[in-house]
C-alpha cells in the first residue's frame, strides 16, 4: 500500500485554503492581477503571462508553432499596458499562427 505524504509544512489532515481564502488576505491590485491571469490561462493555455510589476507592462509568450517549447524553438513575444490590449494581441498571434499552419 502506497502511503501519500503532505507538502512540504503541511500536515496531512489539514484543507488547505481555498482560492478565495487565499486572495482575501492580497491587496486589490494583486488580487486583480492573479484574477486575471486566471482567466487569460483558461482562454490561452498555450501561452506563459506576467502581470505588470515595477513599471513593466502586461507580458505573454508562447510557441512560434504547436511544437513542445524547446531552447530552439522561436517564441512569440507580445506586451500590453492593460490585459484587455494583451487578449487583443494573444488573439492576433493565435490566429496568424493558425492560419500558417494550414
Amino acid at each position: 500500500m502506497e502511503r501519500r505524504t503532505a507538502p512540504h509544512g503541511h500536515d496531512e489532515d489539514e484543507t488547505p485554503p481555498s482560492v478565495l481564502e487565499t486572495l482575501a488576505g492580497l491587496d486589490t491590485e494583486t488580487r486583480q492581477a492573479i484574477t486575471e491571469i486566471i482567466v487569460l490561462h483558461g482562454q490561452f493555455p498555450a501561452w506563459a503571462v506576467w502581470p505588470p510589476r515595477r513599471g513593466r507592462p502586461w507580458t505573454a509568450v508562447r510557441p512560434a508553432s504547436s511544437q513542445v517549447p524547446g531552447p530552439d524553438l522561436p517564441m512569440i513575444w507580445v506586451h500590453a499596458a492593460t490585459a484587455s490590449e494583451l487578449v487583443d494581441q494573444m488573439r492576433r498571434a493565435d490566429a496568424q499562427l493558425t492560419v500558417g499552419e494550414r
